[in-house]
């Protein structure tokens, strides 16, 4: 069964969002589910390495935590509160103090996807997946188009986390079969 079956068979009256469920779970194991997760990936990090760049990167791991943290803000403002909310606005930006430690940073990050889970819980129907939302970019597209699109966005970024991690932390193996 496809999530458009679920929510066409949703209209029952009945308050129903097994998808929403779903999504919301598999928006939290992005977060901090598994090692592949985002949270996960930043308890690797070493402070040294919160600002460092290896050879050749142009961001750092600190500036990648600020973008996820930022789109969280701005996704959840935008396609579910009053859009009223600026890339320089706070909580958006959340300053240099929120991002001088990596500590700081990950509570700052917890805010943020706490934001945009508080939204996502708010749905009450499957049906409203199919809901046109304006995106940060002014563009409409679906609520479940928003939510894959964050929780595709953690792991790419955690991912991006671990790599940098690894290249500054000498620790970039792992075994692979000879031949």
């Amino acid at each position: 069964m496809t999530w458009e079956t679920t929510v066409a068979d949703a209209g029952s009256g009945e308050m129903a969002r097994p998808q929403i469920d779903i999504l919301a779970r598999l928006m939290e194991r992005a977060f901090a589910g598994n090692e592949h997760a985002l949270l996960d990936n930043l308890a690797t990090v070493r402070e040294e390495s919160w600002n460092a760049l290896p050879m050749g990167a142009k961001r750092s791991i600190r500036e990648i935590t600020l973008h996820v943290g930022m789109f969280k803000f701005m996704y959840a403002n935008h396609g579910f509160k009053g859009a009223d909310m600026d890339y320089s606005d706070p909580p958006a930006n959340p300053g240099p103090e929120r991002l001088a430690t990596l500590q700081a940073a990950t509570q700052w990050l917890g805010e943020a996807h706490s934001y945009l889970t508080a939204c996502i819980a708010e749905l009450q129907d499957d049906r409203e997946l199919k809901a046109p939302r304006k995106a940060h970019w002014g563009d409409q597209v679906s609520t479940y188009h928003l939510i894959v699109t964050m929780i595709e966005h953690d792991l790419y970024h955690a991912g991006e986390i671990n790599r940098t991690r690894a290249l500054l932390q000498d620790d970039d193996g792992w075994w692979v079969p000879e031949g």
